[in-house]
């Protein structure tokens, strides 16, 4: 069963994903990210603004909204601190960036302690396809969020 769902999130990972007219580097910075806690169970789809720093917006799986805040350390890094309309909140932080596809990845906690891993750039199907090794349960819930993000 887990192979199926491997092949179906790679399936569509190589479909055109359908464009977010105003979510664009030309609007403020506008680039999406997907988050997923690693059981796979729960996801986060939504935007950042700003290049060096600025504001994020999103959406989970239950529907809470959430919003914070994201900047560019003098590392390179990226921080972001999140809360949610749940009453969930939590912090991450971007350490890999992939030139190719424009992609940033990262890794978080909510302050419950559930793990979240992310992503952010406007060809993340492409990174995932190229970067591989998604444990299957995460390749599902990335193909989730991604479905969701439309």
């Amino acid at each position: 069963m887990r192979w199926l769902t491997l092949l179906s999130v790679f399936v569509f990972f190589a479909l055109p994903a359908r464009a977010d007219d105003n979510c664009t580097l030309k609007n403020n910075y506008c680039v999406p990210f997907i988050g997923c806690t690693l059981d796979g169970q729960d996801f986060y789809v939504g935007r950042t603004f700003g290049r060096e720093s600025g504001v994020l917006e999103a959406r989970g799986l239950s529907g809470a909204t959430c919003s914070g805040t994201w900047r560019r350390t003098a590392l390179g890094i990226g921080r972001a601190e999140f809360s949610c309309s749940d009453g969930m909140s939590g912090r991450a932080t971007y350490t890999y960036f992939d030139r190719s596809s424009g992609t940033a990845k990262g890794r978080g906690r909510t302050q419950g302690g559930d793990r979240l891993q992310f992503w952010a750039g406007h060809r993340i199907g492409a990174f995932i396809l190229t970067d591989g090794g998604l444990d299957p349960d995460i390749a599902a819930c990335v193909a989730q969020a991604m479905r969701a993000q439309g």
